[in-house]
C-alpha cells in the first residue's frame, strides 16, 4: 500500500511539473488596457486607449420655454408669426429642447500641440417633427494654425446673456476659415484669417437693393475673394482687449462689378474680482462700410451692404454699433447679467431703409448643484425707421440646463 501511495504521489508531482513547463512555453495573456486620466490639459481628459491622444467629452441638455409680445409691424418685418396681439394664428408660447455634444482631442507632437474640436447640436423647436442638426464648431488647431468652422477672428464681445432670440448688435458668427495666430508672449497675440462670407450663423453677404422703386433683391454675385480678417489681442489677469478689422468684397450679380468694403472695431473686458469673483464689465464699438453685418446688422431688418446704381457702380451702406454688458455674482451660485446695444444703419443712396436698433437683455441664473442651472431672461428689441415709424418686441424665456 505504501508503495502504491508513493508511486501515485510521484506521478502527481511529475504531472504538475510537466504542466508548469508547458505554461512556460505559452505567451502571457495581454494586459487589460484601462482608461487612464490625462491631466496635462486640465480636468476631464483621458487617454484614448492605445494612443497618446487625450480626449474630453462634454455637452449639455437644455429645455427652454418662451413667451412673446410682438407688435404687428415687427412681426411683418421679421417674418415670424409670434405673439401678435389679436392674431389668432400667432404663437404666444413656443418651446425648444437642445442636446449638445463636444469632443476635444489633443496630442502633444514634436511640432507642438495638435488639437481638434467638434461641437454639434440636436434641436427640436415647436412645430418640428424631427430634430435639426447643427455643426456649430469643427476645427483643427496645430501650432498657430486654425482650419475649419470656428468663431470669426473679428468677434470679441459676444454677449453676457443668453441672447436666445434677440442678441445685442455685435458680430457673433461661426464661419469656415483658415487662420494663423502669432503669439508674442505675456498674453499678446495677432491673428490673420481668411473667412467664407457665405456661411455662418449670420451670413455676411447682405443682398443689394436696386434704385427706384427700392426693390430688395439677392443681387450678390459669386465670391471672388474670401473676407480678410485680422486682430491684435491681449489677455491678462485684469481682463482682455482687442482691435480688429475686416475687408469684405461686394460683388454685383447684375454687372459683376466689385468694390471692397471694410469694418473696424475695438473692445475691452475688465475683470472685477474686487466686487465678486466672476464679475466683468464689457464694452465694444464697430464701424463698417459695405460690410454692415460686422456691426450686427441683419438682412431681415432691411440691412444692405450696397446699392446697385447707374454706370456699373456700387454705392456702399454704412453701419456702426456700440455694445456692452456686465455680469455680477450675488453669491457663487446666483448671478445676473445685463446686455445693451445701439445700432445705426445708413443705406446708400436712400434713407428709405435707414434705421436705428436698440437691444436690451437681462437674466438671472441660479446654479442648483454643480452642472445644473435654471435661468430666466427678458429680451427686448426696438427698431426705428427713418421713414416708416418704429416697432418693437419683447421675449421672455425660462431655461433649464444640465452641463456635463
Amino acid at each position: 500500500m505504501k508503495f502504491k501511495l508513493a508511486t501515485m504521489a510521484a506521478a502527481m508531482f511529475a504531472a504538475t511539473g510537466a504542466a508548469s513547463a508547458a505554461d512556460l512555453g505559452r505567451p502571457a495573456p495581454a494586459a487589460v488596457d484601462y482608461v487612464k486620466v490625462c491631466d496635462a490639459y486640465g480636468a476631464g481628459f483621458f487617454y484614448i486607449p492605445g494612443s497618446q491622444t487625450c480626449l474630453k467629452i462634454g455637452g449639455y441638455v437644455r429645455a427652454e420655454y418662451r413667451a412673446y409680445d410682438f407688435d404687428d409691424g415687427f412681426a411683418a418685418l421679421s417674418g415670424v408669426n409670434r405673439g401678435v396681439n389679436n392674431n389668432p394664428a400667432s404663437h404666444d408660447f413656443t418651446t425648444r429642447v437642445r442636446a449638445q455634444v463636444t469632443l476635444d482631442a489633443r496630442t502633444n507632437t514634436e511640432f507642438g500641440l495638435l488639437r481638434s474640436f467638434t461641437e454639434a447640436w440636436w434641436t427640436v423647436d415647436s412645430g418640428s417633427s424631427s430634430p435639426t442638426v447643427t455643426l456649430w464648431n469643427a476645427y483643427i488647431q496645430f501650432g498657430g494654425l486654425t482650419a475649419g468652422r470656428a468663431q470669426s477672428f473679428f468677434d470679441f464681445y459676444t454677449g453676457t446673456t443668453y441672447g436666445s432670440f434677440f442678441e445685442a448688435a455685435h458680430s457673433d458668427t461661426k464661419v469656415n476659415l483658415l487662420a494663423y495666430t502669432f503669439s508674442f508672449g505675456n498674453g499678446v497675440s495677432a491673428s490673420l484669417s481668411l473667412e467664407d462670407p457665405t456661411v455662418g450663423s449670420n451670413s455676411r453677404r447682405l443682398g443689394s437693393m436696386f434704385a427706384a422703386p427700392f426693390t430688395v433683391t439677392s443681387a450678390y454675385g459669386g465670391v471672388k475673394m474670401l473676407d480678410v480678417v485680422g486682430n491684435v489681442r491681449i489677455a491678462q489677469a485684469w481682463g482682455s482687449a482687442q482691435l480688429m478689422a475686416a475687408a469684405h468684397e461686394d460683388v454685383s450679380s447684375v454687372t459683376n462689378t466689385t468694390k471692397w468694403g471694410y469694418a473696424v472695431g475695438g473692445g475691452v473686458t475688465v475683470n472685477l474680482p474686487m466686487i465678486a469673483a466672476g464679475d466683468t464689465i464689457n464694452l465694444q464699438a464697430v464701424y463698417s462700410k459695405g460690410a454692415v453685418a460686422y456691426a450686427g446688422a441683419d438682412l431681415s431688418m432691411g440691412a444692405l451692404d450696397f446699392v446697385q446704381t447707374g454706370g456699373n457702380k456700387l454705392a456702399q451702406s454704412t453701419a456702426w454699433s456700440v455694445a456692452g454688458g456686465v455680469v455680477h455674482y450675488w453669491t457663487p451660485k446666483l448671478s445676473t447679467a445685463v446686455n445693451g446695444s445701439y445700432l445705426k444703419v445708413d443705406t446708400a443712396t436712400t434713407s428709405f431703409l435707414d434705421y436705428k436698433q436698440i437691444d436690451a437683455q437681462i437674466n438671472t441664473v441660479y446654479t442648483i448643484v454643480p452642472g445644473m442651472t435654471i435661468g430666466g431672461e427678458l429680451e427686448y428689441r426696438k427698431i426705428d425707421f427713418t421713414k416708416g415709424g418704429d416697432t418693437d418686441a419683447l421675449v421672455g424665456l425660462l431655461r433649464f440646463q444640465r452641463n456635463f
